[in-house]
C-alpha cells in the first residue's frame, strides 16, 4: 500500500527537486539573454565609433590639406622664390588676408634652415636657425610637406604647431622652407575639430606624433600628454579601431573610436560615455532580474497549487526566453488562469515589449549608419568624378598636346607612357566612383546593376572567371532602400570571396516569388565555421559578414548562411516584397 508524505515533507523536496533546477534554468537564460545582448550592443558601439573616427579625421585631413594647399601655392609664386627678403614680405604682405589662417604667423628660412623673413610678428624671430628641427629636415630630405609636433612658444605663452613646404627653384633645387604656424587656441582649425559632433555626450579631439594634444574641446587639455592612453599609443603607430576605456582620473566608462589623419601624423580620437548610450540596456537588466526573481517566488506559490498546473506556463516561460535571448520572434503569453503565473507572464510580456523595442531602435541606429554610408560614399564619388577625373583628363590632354609637337624620340617615349600612365589611373579612378555610387542601379534597376558586377567579378584583380547569375521568376521592382541593400550584399560577398575564399566558381541566383525575393550566393572555396552570433562575427573581425547581416536586418531580411571548411560557402538572404514595391 502506498503511503502519501504529508505535505509538509513534499514541499521542501520539489523546492529542491523541482524549483530550485527551475530557477536557475531562468536565470540562466535571462543571463545568457542579458550577456549577448550586452556583448552585442558593445561591439555595435566600438564599430560605430571607429566609423565616425574614420569619417571625422578624413575631414580634418581635408582641412589639413586646404591649409597646405595655400602654403604651396604661395611657395610656387617668384616673389618667394626670390632671394630678396624685401620682396618676399612684400608678398607675404600682399596675401595677408589669406595667410589669417595661421594665426601665428608664416616664416621663411634660407635652404640653411636660418629665418630671412616673416610676418606678423612671427613665433620664430630672424635669423633663428630651425634646420634642427625634424619637420625641416623631412621637407628638406624628401620635398613634401611635413607637420610639426606641439611646440611650447615661451615667447608668447602658448602651444603651436608648424606646416611647412619646400621653396624649391625652376631646376627642382631646394632653396628654403614657408613655415605656416598655428596656435592651438581660437584656431578655425580647432574650431572645427571642436564641432565633430555626432551625440550629445560625445566629442573628438586630435593628438601629435608624440600623443600630445593638439586640438580638444576643454582648453585645459591643449598641450597635455595623452600617451599613456593604449588607444593614443595605437593611433600614433598609425592604427584605426574602437575599445571600451574606463579614466583613471575620472572613473568614468568610455567608448573610444580612433584613426590616424591622412597625410599627418596626426590622429583623431572620438569618446562618449558609456552610461549615456547603454542606459536602455541597464534599465532592461534591473527588470530582468525583476522577473527572475518574480519567476522563483511564483514558482513556490504555484507548487502549493499544484505541480501540473505550473509545468506548462512556465515551460513556455523558458521556452520563450530562449527564443528572446537566440533574438528570435515571439508572441505574448497568455496562458496560466492563476493570478501570479498571469503576472509573471505580463512582466515577461513587459520585458519582451522593452527589447523589440530596443532592437527597433537599434535597427534604427544600423539604416542611419548605412545611410551615412552611402552618403559619404555619394560625395567620395562626386569629388572623384568632379574633380579627380576632370584633372586627370586636362593632364591627359597637356600630355598628348605636347607629345604631337615633341620632335626627340626619347622624350616622346618618355610621354607616351605618362600618358598611359594616367590613363590606367583614370580608369582605375573611374572604376572606383562606378563601385562607390552604383549608376546602373539608380538608371536601370537592380538586375543590370547585378550582372555588372559579375562581369567585373570575371575580370581585373582576383577575377574569378567561372561567376555565373541568374534570375529566376519575374522581376518585380522592389524598394530602393531593398536594391542598394541587395547590390552592397552581392558586392561585398564577392570582394569577401575574392580575397578570402580561394574559390575557383561562383554562383549567383536572384529568385522573386509572389511575396518574397530571394538571393543565393555559392562558392567552392576553402569554406569556415560559420560563427553562432553577431557578436562572434565582430571579436573574429568578420567585418563584412557583419555589414551584410546589419543590412539585411535593416530592411526586414533573413540571412542564412551554410558552411564547411574545404567545402565553400552558401549565403542566403530572403526579404519580403512590400506593397510599395509591388
Amino acid at each position: 500500500m502506498h503511503r502519501s508524505l504529508p505535505f509538509r515533507s513534499l514541499l521542501p523536496q520539489f523546492t529542491f527537486r523541482v524549483i530550485l533546477p527551475l530557477s536557475l534554468v531562468i536565470f540562466g537564460v535571462i543571463a545568457t539573454g542579458l550577456y549577448a545582448s550586452q556583448q552585442t550592443v558593445t561591439s555595435l558601439l566600438i564599430e560605430r565609433h571607429r566609423q565616425l573616427a574614420t569619417l571625422s579625421a578624413a575631414r580634418v585631413s581635408e582641412a589639413v590639406e586646404g591649409y597646405i594647399r595655400v602654403l604651396e601655392a604661395l611657395a610656387e609664386t617668384p616673389e618667394i622664390q626670390s632671394d630678396s627678403s624685401s620682396v618676399q614680405l612684400s608678398k607675404l604682405q600682399s596675401v595677408s588676408d589669406t595667410l589669417e589662417i595661421f594665426n601665428a604667423g608664416v616664416v621663411i628660412t634660407n635652404e640653411e634652415g636660418r629665418v630671412t623673413t616673416g610676418m606678423p610678428a612671427p613665433t620664430v624671430p630672424i635669423n633663428h636657425i630651425v634646420a634642427e628641427q625634424n619637420y625641416f629636415r623631412q621637407i628638406r630630405a624628401q620635398g613634401t610637406p611635413s607637420f610639426s609636433d606641439v611646440i611650447p612658444d615661451a615667447l608668447n605663452n602658448r602651444s603651436i604647431i608648424v606646416m611647412a613646404v619646400p621653396i624649391v627653384d625652376k631646376q627642382r633645387t631646394f632653396r628654403g622652407a614657408l613655415l605656416g604656424m598655428v596656435s592651438l587656441s581660437n584656431t578655425p582649425l580647432g574650431d572645427a575639430v571642436r564641432q565633430l559632433r555626432f551625440g550629445k555626450e560625445d566629442f573628438s579631439y586630435v593628438v601629435d606624433g608624440q600623443g600630445r594634444v593638439i586640438f580638444h574641446p576643454l582648453p585645459e587639455n591643449i598641450g597635455a600628454d595623452f600617451n599613456d592612453r593604449p588607444f593614443v599609443k595605437n593611433v600614433v603607430a598609425g592604427e584605426s579601431g574602437g575599445t571600451l576605456w574606463k579614466s583613471s582620473t575620472t572613473g568614468e566608462q568610455l567608448v573610444i573610436g580612433y584613426a590616424p589623419i591622412k597625410g599627418t601624423h596626426w590622429g583623431l580620437i572620438v569618446r562618449e560615455q558609456w552610461d549615456a548610450v547603454v542606459a536602455p540596456v541597464q534599465a532592461y537588466s534591473v527588470l530582468a532580474g525583476s522577473i527572475g526573481l518574480a519567476a522563483i517566488l511564483a514558482s513556490v506559490y504555484l507548487l502549493r497549487r499544484g505541480v501540473q498546473r505550473i509545468a506548462k506556463p512556465l515551460h513556455l516561460l523558458a521556452e520563450q526566453s530562449t527564443r528572446l535571448a537566440k533574438g528570435e520572434p515571439i508572441e505574448p503569453i497568455h496562458e496560466s488562469e492563476i493570478a501570479e503565473i498571469k503576472d509573471l507572464e505580463s512582466s515577461f510580456n513587459q520585458m519582451a515589449f522593452q527589447i523589440a523595442s530596443y532592437r527597433s531602435g537599434l535597427r534604427l541606429y544600423v539604416e542611419a549608419m548605412t545611410h551615412l554610408q552611402e552618403e559619404e560614399r555619394k560625395r567620395l564619388a562626386r569629388e572623384l568624378h568632379d574633380e579627380t577625373t576632370q584633372s586627370l583628363l586636362a593632364i591627359a590632354r597637356r600630355l598628348e598636346l605636347m607629345q604631337s609637337t615633341e620632335k626627340d624620340q626619347l622624350r616622346h617615349t618618355r610621354l607616351s607612357e605618362l600618358q598611359k600612365m594616367i590613363s590606367d589611373t583614370l580608369r582605375g579612378v573611374k572604376e572606383i566612383s562606378r563601385d562607390l555610387r552604383p549608376l546602373l542601379l539608380e538608371d536601370l534597376g537592380l538586375v543590370p546593376a547585378l550582372q555588372a558586377l559579375v562581369r567585373s567579378a570575371r575580370a581585373g584583380a582576383g577575377a574569378i572567371p567561372h561567376t555565373q547569375f541568374e534570375v529566376h521568376g519575374e522581376p518585380v521592382k522592389l524598394t530602393v532602400e531593398q536594391e542598394l541593400a541587395l547590390y552592397r550584399i552581392t558586392q561585398e560577398a564577392l570582394n569577401n570571396i575574392r580575397k578570402h575564399a580561394r574559390a575557383t566558381g561562383i554562383e549567383i541566383e536572384l529568385s522573386f516569388y509572389a511575396t518574397q525575393v530571394q538571393l543565393e550566393i555559392r562558392d567552392d572555396g576553402q569554406g569556415f565555421i560559420v560563427p553562432y552570433s553577431m557578436t562572434e562575427l565582430a571579436q573574429r573581425g568578420s567585418f563584412g559578414l557583419l555589414g551584410i547581416q546589419e543590412r539585411i536586418w535593416a530592411i526586414g531580411g533573413h540571412l542564412i548562411i551554410h558552411s564547411t571548411p574545404g567545402r565553400g560557402t552558401q549565403l542566403s538572404v530572403t526579404m519580403p516584397i512590400t506593397s510599395d514595391a509591388r
